[in-house]
């Protein structure tokens, strides 16, 4: 349901304010109590009985029965969306922003900004312990004190508004919410992956502005997005990838979602035993979902009493150590059953085990945890009957169930396809005449899995725009922040294969974003998601000015000079740098600008890249492992001078090269290569001929363009066990198109091995390329074959099943071979079109020879 996070603003905040209203009138009838009572409303009362401490303090019993627990059912009933834009100390947190008195610091520009949480500040890393230390506190401080004092619950609620107040001025954004409040993660553990009426924000938005996102009311009475990336990822824009994104590695959430379950529960059972005096034990139940467990007339000396005679300790004592007893109890009950499942997925050789253990444990520790709470609260306090708590009860049950049962067999790969789904079928919308092909369907209306399935069955002729619409998904998903660098070759492996992608392929769009948009790869998640709302803000204010100016499109040379004069004005508030104000510009352009710059930049950057080639291919005469990178150079330029119109590219390359090109510029642009296992050959070769540069190029970093074992095991400084095949792999005209993650392979599937002169070969089930010396076969029918370096021993066996009979000695100079065993030689041949074009003319050689001796026997 996307009702909330579509609903008006200025409907929300009239809401707000009246919920203020109502929390300010709250406080007022706790400070100034009902100190008599008419003898009509309760004759013969007594002056401490329960009903008249009732009367007297009904905001007690209106804030712990009403309003919390109704909170909470908003949270679980309804959505986070919901509660997140009406919540009142939300509301008074964002009151600095509203007046324009936040703190705020100078930027880089030289311009003043509102501060946010460091992500690497002790706050950012720990908010989550912070924020249930405070819950627990707060418990305790209920139990002791705060539950029955009208004056204790006003401070308390004076204390936390104004807390939410002063944490609004420090800190840009929702800081108090996302960092400070007790209820947040309270909020995450409740909401889990979407609530029961949540709206998915991953797919089918049609606006920017998702869920309980900050949002404002421009000038024109547009809404607005005024998010500034105080967190990432964050649950006010998309609930459920927040979700995924702190299964693991948010320190102190595990301990929180485990352990609120067994809170609950002894909380109200402290709450039983300390009003045990008040109540029949028969009815304590009764009790406490009535609300009348708010007012105790022995507040005085109650957080020194002892908690019973079979507890003779304070309260002030017992009540923090119980409640943490049993939070360690339900954390290690849930951790054990989180254990159980992840045995048994392993055993059932499930890939993504761990993540269902922890999911689907988490799942459980809601449903356990809301449906505990609403069984001890009725937060309609007998207004609908003496069955209206019962009724409560089950509706909570059910859509607690519902939402259990929905959730239960999603996970992250679930998740990430309907993501990638939704980018790609923008992408598809750009097709021609594609709704034609969809028999009456609109494209909207497809399934995640029906969306890649229409992928998979593009005719060949549209196939050829596959890397295009690879490319723009990939860039609307990191743009978007929905995408991790780092893993991206993974998380788009089902896409490659509904497009006919290769790995290849992925890498090759990496570069051509890196050319055309390289803040996209340049930047963290954090500092990316803020340019983008700054950059769909800067968007907005622009469409504004050109209804104001009355303007189809902008032209801004042929502005009057006050217009010139406003835009500057207008880019240099939107805090963007002036490349990125100018693509944001670009897009309002006639004249095609956008696309003009990205030529220019694509065409510098084949100047650059061709120097680098030339530089690498001259190196490569002396250093050999240099050339698998010349190669990995020269893949980069076939990538960037796809786009190029003919005429334009051949103009190019009838240019000269720049001369002023060095080889650490080059290496240092394939040490920020897409594929890892370019990166590490670079640190490998460097390493061998120049490692005083090797500390200098592991400081720079690879921005979270993805890693793997070979470049982890550079980084370490480790000796790759196949270094001595290198230079001989790399030398060989067999592998003469073998990037380095091919010539990694091929060394990872064969093994280098020597005969001295005359010695017998073996030859069984095996290939043998030849790298140096030579070798003589003598064939079944008395044929003389020599083979020198390059030939291909074994192949024609292979290709044909019989086994050979002939007899085959290494030669006067010996033998030094690559051994390749027979069940990867099908893969070979696919990956190096040099070494099956060798082969080729080897075999052809060879039958023409057979066929010019009769006598020849079997090949």
């Amino acid at each position: 349901m996307r009702w909330f996070s579509q609903w008006p603003e200025h409907q929300a905040r009239v809401v707000r304010w009246i919920l203020l209203t109502g929390w300010c009138l709250l406080i007022l009838s706790l400070l100034i109590p009902v100190l008599a009572l008419p003898p009509s409303l309760a004759p013969g009362c007594e002056p401490n009985a329960i009903e008249c401490v009732m009367h007297r303090q009904p905001g007690n019993r209106l804030f712990w029965g009403v309003v919390v627990p109704s909170g909470l059912l908003i949270l679980v009933v309804g959505s986070h969306e919901f509660w997140r834009r009406i919540c009142p100390l939300a509301f008074v947190s964002q009151a600095a922003r509203s007046l324009g008195i936040q703190r705020k610091v100078e930027n880089k520009r030289g311009r003043l900004e509102p501060v946010k949480v460091n992500p690497d500040s002790w706050l950012a890393r720990h908010h989550v312990q912070l924020q249930w230390t405070l819950l627990i506190a707060g418990l305790c401080l209920r139990l002791l004190v705060v539950n029955s004092s009208p004056i204790g619950l006003a401070s308390l609620i004076i204390f936390t508004l104004a807390a939410a107040a002063f944490a609004g001025w420090f800190y840009a954004g929702k800081a108090w919410c996302q960092y400070i409040c007790p209820m947040g993660p309270v909020q995450t553990i409740l909401t889990g992956q979407r609530g029961a009426l949540g709206g998915a924000a991953h797919i089918g938005s049609t606006t920017k502005i998702t869920q309980s996102m900050c949002r404002s009311i421009a000038d024109s009475g547009q809404e607005k997005s005024a998010c500034v990336a105080c967190q990432v990822s964050c649950i006010d824009i998309d609930s459920e990838r927040h979700y995924w994104k702190s299964l693991w590695g948010k320190r102190g959430l595990a301990w929180a979602w485990y352990s609120y379950p067994g809170l609950i529960l002894m909380f109200f059972e402290l709450m039983m035993a300390i009003e045990a005096h008040v109540a029949p034990k028969d009815s304590e139940l009764t009790y406490l979902r009535e609300g009348h467990w708010a007012f105790d007339a022995t507040l005085p000396t109650r957080a020194f009493d002892p908690l019973g005679g079979w507890l003779p300790f304070p309260r002030i004592v017992v009540i923090p150590l119980l409640l943490a007893l049993a939070g360690w109890a339900s954390f290690a009950v849930f951790q054990g059953m989180e254990r159980i499942f992840l045995h048994r997925y392993e055993k059932l050789g499930l890939p993504t085990a761990a993540e269902l253990a922890v999911s689907r444990t988490r799942l459980l520790a809601t449903f356990f945890s809301v449906n505990f709470f609403f069984w001890f609260v009725d937060p309609s306090q007998g207004t609908f009957g003496p069955h209206g708590g019962q009724w409560m009860r089950s509706l909570v049950l059910a859509v607690s169930a519902i939402v259990l049962f929905r959730s239960w067999s999603r996970d992250q790969s679930t998740y990430r396809r309907e993501s990638t789904s939704d980018s790609l079928r923008r992408q598809l919308k750009q097709l021609p005449d594609l709704d034609i092909a969809l028999d009456g369907r609109r494209l909207q209306d497809l399934s995640a899995q029906e969306i890649f399935t229409l992928a998979k069955a593009l005719p060949v002729a549209v196939r050829g725009q596959a890397r295009e619409i690879y490319q723009g998904v990939i860039r609307d998903l990191i743009g978007k922040g929905s995408l991790d660098r780092a893993v991206a070759l993974a998380d788009l492996e089902e896409l490659r294969q509904s497009l006919k992608l290769s790995e290849e392929d992925h890498h090759a769009a990496i570069r051509v974003l890196a050319v055309e948009e390289p803040s996209l790869l340049q930047l963290d998640e954090r500092t990316l998601q803020l340019q983008q709302l700054r950059e769909e803000a800067f968007a907005e204010v622009i469409e504004d000015f050109l209804v104001i100016s009355s303007l189809q499109t902008l032209e801004v040379a042929a502005l009057p000079a006050q217009l010139q004069s406003r835009l500057e004005r207008l880019k240099l508030d939107s805090g963007l740098e002036d490349a990125d104000a100018e693509r944001v510009l670009g897009r309002f352009s006639s004249t095609g600008d956008l696309a003009r710059l990205r030529m220019q930049t694509r065409l510098q950057q084949f100047k650059q890249e061709r120097a680098y080639l030339l530089v690498l291919q001259e190196h490569a005469t002396d250093q050999v492992l240099l050339h698998p990178l010349a190669l990995a150079m020269e893949q980069r330029l076939n990538g960037i001078a796809e786009v190029f119109p003919p005429d334009v590219l051949e103009k190019e390359l009838q240019q000269q090269p720049d001369q002023s090109a060095s080889l650490d510029q080059a290496l240092e642009t394939l040490w920020m290569d897409p594929d890892p296992d370019t990166a590490g050959w670079v640190l490998m070769v460097e390493r061998l001929i120049r490692p005083e540069v090797v500390a200098l190029r592991l400081q720079s970093g690879r921005l979270e363009l993805g890693t793997s074992m070979f470049l982890e095991s550079q980084i370490k400084g480790q000796k790759h066990r196949d270094l001595d095949e290198f230079p001989c792999l790399a030398n060989s005209s067999l592998f003469g198109d073998l990037l380095p993650s091919g010539l990694l392979w091929v060394a990872e599937n064969g093994w280098l091995k020597s005969w001295s002169a005359s010695d017998a070969v073996n030859l069984k089930n095996l290939i043998l390329l030849i790298l140096r010396g030579g070798a003589t076969e003598i064939t079944d029918g008395g044929q003389l074959l020599q083979h020198g370096v390059g030939s291909v021993i074994g192949a024609m066996e292979v290709i044909t099943g019989e086994p050979s009979m002939s007899q085959l000695q290494a030669c006067s100079d010996g033998l030094t071979v690559f051994v390749f065993p027979v069940h990867a030689f099908d893969e070979l041949m696919q990956r190096s079109s040099h070494f099956t074009h060798g082969l080729l003319r080897q075999l052809a050689k060879r039958l023409k020879r057979s066929d010019e001796t009769p006598m020849s026997g079997s090949f």
